[in-house]
């Protein structure tokens, strides 16, 4: 009898790994699900339609092109200091410790109870002592345990990608404050240089209205201007200050605007590589999120749909149990049992239905949301490409005019200096110029500011060390 009852167990266990080998279903690769979710009339097309007409790959390290060791000091000051970014590291090790727990019953669960006291009976009371070792053992037969812990482990993998985006966008967001914050700083001096031009011709038209040259109107004309670009100044200060201010909270610094910055903003690098549209789907880590959590419900939509099926379980106790009643009738202390349990679900109000039907269209709006981050990530390329030219062509004709509108002012204080023309004449000639040279600053800004874009956009990395 004891060998039919081993022959039995043997035989169940081994059923028991045969039911638990079936593969659990895979999700479609990311461009056959971005395929699929996507218009019938939106095609990806094989070549990015603004592109930067340099071949190759996508650069990896993207700050070292600026050739800027400043920037680069800060942005990694802010990746190891950024608080922002520290939790949402934490959050990656609490998706894998769920990932962990929902893997948990693909192995035997024991635990173990131990008993110590009395029983109380009609003739007395009689002492009791026991241990029991339980062992139980899902047999995943229909995959809902693994697809559970396959849709927990691609959380988890979205979690990280959500981190490395995170450090990518924190490294742009600072690269970008940074020249934000030294552009305004050479608009301030740009206008403290103003001030200065305008006070010398204060003076010089104070001088000519002493000896009666030029009128009364003249001199309000000039002392207004300065009065202008003095304003000027103090609002690119307080600017300044609020930028300085916003990147010290960004590197994890106390907001003092003590950070010490760049005399000149650096030359925009040459033209980088584009890369393909196929590839920036694997390359840009929120679209790797975005299509993990595809997966996750994929995933999920499986496992709801086991959970209607029945569960089977191989169950085994043994332990020793010591009591004055079973002494005496002579049943021995130590006892075994082993067991297939099986549940199956009959009806429970609709609620594993339910429950299929929610993770159904979980998985729709994931890859809904999948498709329309695509597209915006598509988007986000396509602009940053197309205005490298215009901001190029921008800067080049500014470049011109401030030449230009220079030398005009310079004849037109030689004209006022020998009574040609008035004062009025001047003064506009030379507010063309400190225009010119705002603007200049401006785009020679908005290009850098629009260069880290593209490499955001392309989902280009950086030296920096990953957590």
């Amino acid at each position: 009898m004891r060998s039919a009852h081993l022959r039995w167990l043997s035989g169940t266990v081994v059923a028991g790994w045969a039911l638990t080998a079936c593969a659990v279903k895979q999700p479609p690769p990311p461009a056959d699900a971005l395929a699929g979710v996507l218009p019938a009339t939106t095609v990806v097309p094989p070549e990015y339609t603004a592109t930067s007409g340099v071949s190759g790959d996508v650069i990896k390290d993207w700050l070292g092109t600026f050739q800027d060791s400043q920037l680069q000091a800060v942005v990694t000051e802010g990746l190891e200091h950024n608080l922002d970014l520290k939790a949402a590291v934490t959050r990656v090790d609490h998706a894998a410790a769920l990932a962990t727990a929902a893997r948990s019953l693909l192995y035997p669960q024991l635990a173990a109870t131990a008993l110590e006291g009395v029983v109380g009976r009609s003739d007395g009371v009689r002492d009791r002592t026991g241990a029991v070792l339980d062992v139980a053992w899902e047999l995943d037969v229909w995959g809902r345990v693994r697809a559970s812990g396959a849709a927990a482990d691609a959380r988890k993998d979205a979690a990280a990608a959500d981190v490395l985006s995170a450090r990518q966008s924190l490294a742009a967001l600072i690269a970008t404050v940074w020249y934000n914050t030294i552009a305004t700083e050479r608009l301030r001096v740009t206008a403290v240089s103003a001030a200065t031009v305008y006070d010398d011709l204060l003076r010089l038209v104070r001088t000519k209205n002493a000896v009666g040259a030029v009128g009364a109107q003249d001199v309000a004309l000039a002392g207004a201007d300065l009065d202008r670009a003095r304003e000027r100044e103090r609002a690119f200060a307080a600017s300044l200050q609020q930028l300085t201010r916003s990147l010290e909270v960004l590197l994890g610094r106390y907001p003092a605007a003590e950070l010490a910055l760049a005399p000149s903003l650096p030359p925009v690098p040459a033209p980088v590589p584009d890369g393909l549209p196929s590839e920036l789907l694997e390359r840009r880590p929120d679209l790797v999120a975005a299509e993990r959590r595809v997966a996750a419900t994929f995933h999920a939509v499986q496992a709801a749909k086991a959970a209607r099926l029945p569960r089977f379980t191989l169950t085994a106790s043994g332990g020793r149990s010591s009591d004055d009643l079973l002494q005496l009738i002579g049943v021995g202390a130590n006892f075994w049992k082993a067991g297939l349990e099986v549940f199956a679900p009959l009806f429970l109000g609709g609620a594993l239905q339910a429950q299929v039907r929610a993770a159904t269209a979980d998985q729709e709006a994931s890859l809904a949301l999948f498709g329309q981050a695509a597209l915006r990530a598509f988007g986000e390329v396509e602009s940053a490409l197309g205005s490298e030219t215009l901001l190029a062509d921008q800067q080049r004709y500014l470049e011109s005019v401030l030449a230009q509108d220079t030398e005009a002012a310079r004849l037109g204080r030689t004209r006022y200096d020998i009574g040609a023309t008035d004062l009025l004449h001047v003064l506009e000639m030379q507010a063309r110029v400190l225009d010119s040279q705002f603007a200049l600053v401006a785009v020679r800004n908005d290009r850098l500011a629009n260069r880290i874009a593209l490499h955001l956009a392309l989902g280009g990395g950086f030296a920096a060390a990953a957590p």
